[in-house]
């Protein structure tokens, strides 16, 4: 009897032991995983990039630079063809990305008429901060630059639309908690909360395990955002009467359309004005090939398909030359042009939504 006492005596240090070095190393785990997650963001280099930058376009598009405050920081970005009177498109970047990574998007809207607004959320390119900090942080800028907006004579009068992908995305219709004067938005891929998406994460990285971590995550989140942590889209587009639309493919792999995304939610949600569209064409069906015409995804697979041949060669260490040398024969038109059909679906909602 003795023994099998001393036994659980034992165990039970044990695992007393385990659960403080669990609870000791955990949030340091927490932070260095999100340190890594939500670091700073920069431009692409010209001449190693395929992305269009606004040096290709600088002939065709005009542009002035603003900036406005976000909290601590200030965020940076650009006002594109301000003589432009059909409206004003604020685009929401994605995660990893800048005011500069919706250029294509861009030149669509100022294309049919509008003012397009792009900026780069906190941490990223040259806006202020020292990391991207967290999921919920989108929103909170586009509530700056909401405000700031709202803030200049210039576009008093002017319908506001919003455009969002995957980070910008949830921005674009959690935007709602806060009191802002929109015409119309427009979610590509968004998530419909921070904790379900992290965890969604997580468990890609750890399995499982990721739930153990989950407390701390939400410590970490929460003493980082506060009550901002607990916004969701649902809720926000639930307050409001502002037509939404939701367009997410079937096959994403970042923002899970049947478990994460809002569109997941859709009988939760109870706005009159919400619109859904689903992709559920082959290779268009992702979390970013949604917006790409099949030609130009064609185009990336043969670019893609070359790419690999040159590392090949090299061995995985292509010198910057024959690197210069591969990003100059790409077409970035080509490999950019816009499904049709996708973006006249957004203009069209937007234009229902004022007449």
């Amino acid at each position: 009897m003795k023994t099998r006492k001393k036994s659980w005596q034992i165990a039970g240090i044990v695992l007393l032991v385990l659960a403080l070095a669990i609870c000791i190393a955990s949030p340091v785990a927490v932070q260095i995983m999100f340190s890594d997650i939500f670091a700073r963001t920069a431009p692409p280099e010209p001449g190693l990039t395929s992305s269009i930058l606004y040096e290709d376009i600088a002939d065709r598009y005009s542009r002035e630079p603003v900036s406005f405050p976000s909290g601590e920081n200030r965020l940076t970005g650009h006002l594109y063809c301000g003589e432009n009177a059909g409206g004003l498109v604020v685009i929401s970047h994605g995660l990893g990305g800048g005011e500069g990574s919706y250029l294509p998007e861009m030149m669509y809207f100022a294309d049919h008429g509008y003012q397009v607004l792009c900026y780069s959320n906190t941490g990223c390119w040259d806006s202020g901060g020292k990391d991207c900090v967290g999921l919920n942080q989108s929103v909170l800028d586009l509530d700056a630059a909401l405000t700031w907006i709202e803030g200049e004579m210039r576009f008093e009068g002017l319908p506001v639309f919003l455009f969002g992908h995957s980070w910008g995305g949830y921005a674009v219709a959690s935007i709602f908690h806060f009191d802002h004067n929109v015409a119309a938005s427009a979610s590509v891929a968004g998530f419909n909360e921070a904790m379900p998406m992290i965890m969604s994460w997580g468990e890609d990285m750890l399995g499982p395990l990721i739930y153990l971590e989950r407390p701390f995550i939400w410590i970490n989140q929460k003493l980082t955002f506060g009550d901002a942590l607990g916004l969701t889209a649902v809720e926000a587009i639930n307050s409001t009467d502002t037509p939404v639309l939701l367009l997410h493919g079937d096959e994403d792999p970042t923002v899970g359309y049947t478990t994460v995304s809002i569109i997941s939610q859709r009988d939760r949600i109870t706005n009159p004005n919400v619109r859904y569209a689903v992709c559920g064409e082959e290779h268009r069906n992702g979390h970013n090939s949604l917006f790409y015409s099949q030609a130009a995804l064609d185009y990336v697979d043969e670019v893609n398909e070359r790419g690999r041949a040159l590392n090949e060669r090299y061995g995985g260490d292509v010198p910057e030359e024959e690197l210069r040398s591969f990003y100059a024969s790409i077409d970035k038109f080509r490999a950019r042009e816009l499904d049709a059909a996708f973006m006249d679906s957004i203009l069209t909602f937007y234009q229902s939504a004022v007449q």
